[in-house]
């Protein structure tokens, strides 16, 4: 029954009490009830007006529109990147597997299980990246290869909109060349050059600032050691906290527009302090794959406060053409043997009479036969972008690429002395190793890539030329041999 009804009813019985003479005879009653029911006609309408208001969406007043939140956009980048508003997330990793043959230069006197056929997961990585509002954002990752686990990049920034300069703290390759900083993701060769390993380029703990205007950048930055397992051992005692390796870095990149393609210039400086736990490095570098363990060339441990690189960079890219070449030099600030440590001071390794310089360079060239251009971006190398791969009917991505590749770890230390034995401490024979290198890159979509590589390395003097060369009228600087090198690699992103 509506109210209405029951309003009705109560009227009708109100009247029966009162009685129909009294009615008659108060004419005030009647239009007290005539009201009462025009009230009650008026409170059936709103009732009526509610609940239709109830049964349909409410639109959100102009007030209420400011609070709703943007809706959550999704972007395809090799996987979801989820962005909402100044806020976004993504999931990022790789796999590259590798399997190369390395040649023993002389299987007589060389006995080495190493060697030959070998296969490896060289990266197996995994993380995360994101943008926070005010201009942060964060990359977190981890690789899990090969039963052991290491670090990438794990880093905050600060990058405000519209502004010229940033900030990054963490874990992060230093300034220190054009191919080193550059992902392994976007490199033409299996490995970068050779000076990269050999003068013990890699990420580390710090802190990093960036100006960038135009066709100008610059960085600089201080940083610690590395992140590694032996960080928690050390020989004074001092566990987690002898992490003590002291590195200054900088680098400027001028990349214009120029000669109807890009062109890039660039020099970089690194000052290190060795940690004082641990004072010496052996400046050393595999063949040209991480396949083996073996090194034909190397300095042995010099004993050593520190040292300091010095490296400049030009590339040029013109269509599916691109060139490029880096130099650097490093030089050794070495222990003399008379020379006393502090009391908190370890060193190990030879020590010589002077300081030591190292060399290294190359060079190389790059054709995309495809018509694609070499990805560049922020004075490094970047994703090249497919034309026409698997998923939109063609076969993708195919380069053809060219380095020459020179590492020289050998340096009479006592120029201008006679020299008696080519030994500490008036000579290092750590070898020259000298590449011939071709790749053959095809990238069938944007996120996958495989490559095929020859190596033919030349290799003078160093630490096995005595075994490999066991008979010969040359002393052992000066004895050479070489070794053939073939690898693939199978790899992917996102």
């Amino acid at each position: 029954m509506t109210v209405v009804a029951r309003c009705r009813l109560l009227a009708g019985a109100a009247l029966v009490a009162v009685g129909a003479p009294a009615l008659s005879q108060d004419v005030r009653t009647m239009a007290q009830i005539a009201a009462m029911q025009a009230q009650i006609d008026a409170m059936q309408k709103q009732l009526d007006e509610l609940k239709a208001l109830q049964a349909r969406p409410v639109a959100p007043t102009p007030a209420s529109a400011a609070t709703v939140m943007p809706p959550v956009a999704v972007a395809w980048k090799g996987a979801p990147e989820f962005s909402e508003g100044d806020w976004k997330f993504k999931v990022r990793g790789r796999l590259q597997y590798d399997a190369a043959y390395v040649e023993n230069p002389n299987e007589t006197t060389l006995g080495v299980a190493t060697l030959g056929f070998n296969s490896r997961v060289r990266r197996a990585r995994l993380g995360v990246e994101g943008a926070m509002p005010g201009g942060f954002a964060y990359k977190l990752e981890a690789d899990v290869a090969n039963n052991a686990i290491g670090y990438g990049d794990l880093t905050l920034a600060y990058a405000p909109s519209g502004q010229s300069f940033s900030v990054a703290i963490g874990n992060f390759d230093t300034y220190q060349s054009l191919e080193q900083p550059t992902s392994s993701r976007f490199i033409n060769f299996l490995e970068r050059a050779q000076m990269n390993e050999a003068f013990d380029h890699t990420r580390r703990l710090g802190i990093g600032l960036g100006y960038a205007s135009g066709d100008f950048r610059a960085n600089a930055g201080i940083f610690n050691d590395r992140i590694r397992a032996d960080n928690a051992v050390s020989g004074s005692g001092e566990g987690a906290f002898g992490n003590r390796d002291l590195l200054l870095a900088a680098r400027a990149v001028w990349s214009p527009e120029l000669l109807g393609g890009r062109l890039h210039f660039g020099a970089s400086y690194q000052h290190r302090e060795f940690d004082k736990d641990d004072l010496g490095l052996d400046y050393r570098t595999r063949p040209f794959v991480q396949t083996t363990d073996q090194r034909f060339v190397g300095s042995g441990t010099i004993a050593a406060h520190g040292d300091a690189v010095i490296g400049v960079e030009a590339a040029g890219i013109f269509g599916p053409l691109h060139v490029v070449g880096e130099a650097q030099r490093v030089k050794v600030k070495a222990l003399r043997p008379g020379d006393t440590l502090g009391l908190d001071e370890v060193a190990t390794g030879n020590r010589f009479i002077g300081d030591p310089e190292f060399w290294s360079y190359y060079l190389e060239a790059g054709y995309w036969l495809t018509g694609e251009t070499r990805g560049y971006r922020g004075g490094l190398w970047d994703r090249t972008k497919v034309k026409r791969g698997f998923d939109r009917g063609g076969w993708g991505a195919v380069g053809v690429n060219a380095r020459y590749d020179v590492l020289d770890l050998r340096d009479r230390v006592a120029a201008g002395t006679a020299i008696t034995a080519f030994s500490a401490p008036n000579f290092i024979d750590g070898g020259k190793q000298v590449g011939y290198l071709l790749s053959l890159v095809w990238q069938p979509i944007d996120f996958v890539r495989f490559t095929a590589q020859y190596t033919r390395a030349e290799i003078e003097g160093g630490p096995r030329a005595a075994t490999v060369v066991p008979v010969s009228g040359n002393p052992v600087f000066d004895r050479d041999y070489g070794l053939d090198v073939l690898a693939l690699r199978a790899a992917f992103d996102f």
